[in-house]
């Protein structure tokens, strides 16, 4: 009876032995064997995971890469300061009475800083579970502390409350920055994983900048800040904020752009207190050619986009019927040709008898030479001139001179790219649809800037350049240099030349064609410029067209100052206005070359 019993206890501790040795072995399976091996469903080890589980996360920067101005300013991917509220200590929630009374004065001042009431954020703070950066009342992001009020909340000491950096994207608000573009959520590729935690959303560049760019500022990792929490969500005691980061040297990257931030910030202002609805404003280094802004017009946000508002067009790129500055080009193909000379007197009786065309409304302008006719924008003169040229002719002295063509910065085989264009969108406009037959109605229509006739924004500012440079096109450039985050130099992008198979217009018939910009501002279109601070030139444009219909018009005014050593090209396109609206593009064009010559004097 007893050996029964012995041989049961054995057989049980014999069992249990055996129990306990596939425990420990399954456990040493799992930590040295298994903690290696992805989690099916994730892309992520079993030890990893259990690390994200027993942690709490916030991001802090996605590691796109950042976008900067000539000036170092920075234009997307901005690091600013922020509050960040991590889950209290279960110790400190069961005596929340003698932390509340402790942490009153303290809390009072925070919500003071963030613009909130105490008990708002009282409530905020007690039913936090995961990270939080506190939220900005404009836009998507978490707010931004000025540097003051972050040495501040670091002072105050209260626990769970931090202040750490946040590389933010946008500043959540609208502007004629289209040129920069905007992000969505990347399209998963077969085989990819999502994010455990949910934070780490891919993004990907859907136009301007961040789209033409997208290889360039595409990061290589996150940077995080965490705390170490209990199976309840709580802070585990005594576990501080910690960050952590991809580590890489090299990564993101810095590209630099030819824009000037405050430059860029005061056009839009500009353009908003004038009433301006619908458009763009281009200003170019006449030396270079560069971009310095780019301003389109309605402004759109970055962070609210709407596919069906269009708003996120960049119109600078996009062309428009342009009027009488497409005279510029008429009067350049008379001269070349040798069809006319700038003191040839023409009669204008206010008719032109031919094809419907008139001048100032019936009213002539009498005689007048090519030069003055240029001033006042007669339409007679030009349509004396189209009667005399070929459509051939117009149109390759327009591609000679940028337009009708793509004109933006371009490289190929350069940084990975079989072509690098940064601008994204760029419409080449049209002088003619059809060149054959060659009609005289079409080629008068044409010569004053109508019919079929089609620029740019950035083709009228970069013809100013054209001209000033004697006939030479360059391409307009908006990126110039990029490097890595320690600062070496990556890659830089210099500046270089449009030429067309058209070949190129003289420097005389250039001199000559800036000397009649002259005389616009000081007996013709744009006598209301002579105040400026600057002396400017420039040519005027009122282009009629049709809207849904209706009748509309695009104002224009492209112009360079000041006059004795250019410095700026500016083109203003006023875009679908009423007929009888007054003359805004030449009002704005004055009010932007008087805030170059401030700022530049500044």
């Amino acid at each position: 009876m007893r050996n029964n019993k012995h041989r049961r206890v054995f057989s049980g501790l014999l069992i249990l032995s055996a129990a306990v040795a596939v425990l420990i072995l399954r456990l040493a399976w799992v930590q040295l064997i298994m903690k290696e091996q992805t989690v099916p469903g994730t892309k992520y080890t079993l030890a990893k995971m259990a690390e994200i589980q027993s942690e709490r996360e916030t991001v802090l920067d996605s590691g796109r890469g950042r976008l900067y101005d000539r000036k170092n300013e920075p234009l997307s991917g901005e690091t600013i300061w922020t509050a960040a509220f991590f889950p209290q200590e279960e110790m400190a929630k069961k005596s929340v009475t003698k932390v509340v009374y402790e942490e009153a004065k303290p809390m009072h001042r925070l919500a003071e800083i963030l613009g909130v009431s105490y008990e708002q954020l009282l409530n905020k703070r007690s039913s936090l579970k995961e990270p939080l950066l506190w939220p900005s009342s404009v836009g998507k992001g978490p707010l931004a502390l000025s540097q003051a009020q972050a040495e501040e909340v670091s002072a105050l000491g209260i626990d769970g409350v931090g202040v750490l950096p946040f590389a933010r994207r946008y500043d959540g608000s609208s502007s004629g920055r289209q040129w920069l573009g905007y992000l969505s959520e990347a399209t998963m590729h077969a085989g990819a994983k999502a994010s455990p935690t949910g934070l780490r959303v891919p993004m990907t560049g859907t136009d301007g900048l961040e789209k033409t760019l997208e290889p360039l500022l595409q990061g290589v990792g996150h940077t995080e800040a965490y705390v170490q929490v209990d199976a309840r969500g709580n802070r585990l005691p005594g576990s501080p904020i910690q960050v952590k980061a991809p580590g890489n040297p090299y990564f993101p990257l810095s590209l630099y752009t030819t824009i000037d931030k405050k430059l860029q910030e005061g056009i839009e202002e500009l353009a908003l207190k004038s009433g301006m609805k619908e458009g763009a404003i281009v200003v170019l280094d006449t030396g270079t050619g560069d971009i310095e802004a780019m301003v389109s017009l309605p402004f759109y946000n970055p962070e609210k986009i709407s596919p069906q508002g269009g708003e996120w067009n960049n119109r600078a790129l996009q062309a428009a019927v342009p009027g009488s500055i497409f005279k510029i080009v008429t009067a350049a193909a008379a001269l070349e040709a040798g069809v006319t000379s700038a003191d040839e007197l023409f009669y204008c009786s206010g008719q032109f008898e031919k094809y419907g065309l008139s001048c100032l409304t019936g009213k002539g302008h009498g005689p007048l030479t090519l030069a003055q006719g240029f001033a006042v924008s007669c339409n007679t003169v030009f349509a004396a001139l189209a009667e005399r040229l070929s459509g051939i002719q117009l149109q390759s002295t327009a591609l000679a001179l940028g337009l009708g063509r793509d004109i933006s910065w371009q490289a190929e085989k350069t940084l990975g790219f079989p072509l690098l264009k940064p601008l994204s969108g760029e419409q080449k406009g049209t002088i003619f649809t059809s060149l054959l037959p060659d009609d005289k109605g079409a080629r008068v229509q044409t010569a004053i800037g109508q019919r079929d006739v089609q620029v740019t924004p950035l083709q009228a500012a970069n013809l100013i350049v054209t001209l000033l440079h004697g006939g030479e096109v360059r391409a307009p450039r908006i990126l110039q240099r990029i490097t890595f985050a320690n600062g070496q130099k990556l890659e830089e992008l210099p500046g270089h030349l449009s030429p067309s198979s058209s070949g190129r217009i003289s420097e005389s018939t250039a001199r000559q064609l800036l000397s009649m910009m002259r005389k616009v501002v000081t007996e013709g279109t744009g006598t209301r410029l002579q105040s400026t601070h600057w002396p400017v030139a420039g040519k005027s444009g009122t282009a009629q067209t049709l809207v849904k219909g209706v009748a509309r018009n695009n104002q224009w005014f492209i112009g360079y100052g000041p006059v004795d050593h250019p410095r700026y090209a500016v083109s203003v396109a006023v875009e679908n206005v009423a007929p009888d609206s007054p003359h805004l593009a030449i009002k704005l064009f004055g009010q932007i070359f008087d805030l170059l010559s401030s700022s530049t004097e500044a």
